[in-house]
């Protein structure tokens, strides 16, 4: 990650969650109807089904900026878990080592190892594990009994930010820059500055990743 600092025109960014996807059903053969098929409870998708797109790729391609967009807000919103959006819980608690742990309540989100493969479809094999060991000795999420438990309190966002404005470029066949600046807001909410960071976007282990990240507002 570089952190640099020049002027953006600023576009607000609105990290927004995507929509499940509906099954489509098999062409009936020419001639034939197609058989009726039993009604399907609609079900609201859930924050976990729309991390779930890994990239993963045999050759790298050029990637559109839009779908660079979304691995950044998707990224953003993975890495938010381990500080200002904690995973849901439902209230079950364990005590380890003196410490209390929630049992996390989200579909698809089971154990140690869903959380893993959730954060390896947005980052680096070595920032998922330093993720994971997020609190040392008291991790924030933990496997107990087979599930998956979390444990503090989500932080409050940094205050006396405005917008944020997010620019992609290709520095090579295997590598993009996610380019991010946030606005300076002043205790009269006047603009006094801006603050930018550059986060690579790159291809290793067959699939399109960020090595660093942090949280920018």
């Amino acid at each position: 990650m570089r952190r640099w600092g020049i002027s953006f025109l600023l576009l607000t960014l609105l990290l927004s969650g995507c929509g499940g996807q509906s099954a489509v059903p098999a062409a009936a053969p020419d001639g034939a109807s197609a058989p009726e098929r039993p009604a399907v409870e609609a079900r609201s998708a859930s924050p976990v089904a729309d991390m779930s797109s890994s990239l993963l790729e045999h050759d790298p391609r050029p990637l559109p900026e839009e779908e660079i967009l979304t691995a950044y807000q998707r990224a953003a919103a993975m890495y938010g878990w381990f500080s200002v959006d904690l995973l849901p819980d439902s209230g079950e608690t364990a005590r380890v080592e003196g410490r209390t742990y929630r049992k996390v309540d989200m579909p698809g989100m089971e154990d140690l190892d869903d959380l893993r493969t959730f954060l390896r479809s947005a980052f680096s094999k070595e920032l998922t594990e330093r993720l994971l060991a997020t609190g040392g000795e008291r991790p924030v999420y933990r496997e107990i009994d087979g599930a998956l438990y979390v444990s503090g309190e989500n932080r409050p966002r940094a205050e006396h930010w405005g917008d944020v404005s997010v620019e992609v470029q290709q520095d090579s066949g295997t590598e993009y820059s996610v380019n991010v600046c946030v606005e300076h807001l002043d205790a009269d909410g006047v603009s006094a500055g801006v603050e930018c960071w550059s986060f690579r976007y790159v291809y290793e282990d067959d699939r399109w990743v960020f090595p660093e990240f942090q949280l920018v507002s």
